[in-house]
């Protein structure tokens, strides 16, 4: 990834948590065989992301070789959004991943998160 794209992503990660109590991280695994939706709740707990406060953390996991993602969120970020949520922003991944555009699929991730960040957890 090029220094740019991963500018973009942390301009799109800064954008979804700006005013809001809300929490996002981005991971990226090298693994070539992975279930990405599990190793992202272990990766959530390893980065005890599950502490945050309001319960409102979100973690985008991406497994590249293994041509996978992973969209997850706390119970409260869930409570609020519930799963057509998560549906239309792994869609809205999905394209982009689908057409080799990694870096474009994680901000699509992150600024679909953020609308419900703000949305629901403004400060």
């Amino acid at each position: 990834m090029t220094p740019e794209q991963k500018a973009q992503i942390h301009d799109a990660m800064t954008r979804a948590e700006r005013g809001t109590t809300a929490r996002v991280a981005v991971r990226f695994i090298d693994d070539a065989s992975v279930d990405a939706f599990e190793r992202a709740k272990s990766e959530f707990e390893q980065q005890k992301m599950h502490t945050h406060k309001h319960k409102n953390a979100a973690l985008i996991l991406v497994a590249p070789n293994a041509r996978k993602f992973a969209m997850i969120g706390d119970r409260e970020l869930h409570d609020r959004v519930g799963d057509a949520f998560w549906e239309a922003g792994i869609a809205a991944m999905h394209t982009r991943f689908a057409a080799g555009d990694i870096p474009g699929a994680v901000v699509a991730g992150l600024d679909h998160l953020g609308v419900a960040f703000h949305e629901h957890f403004a400060q």
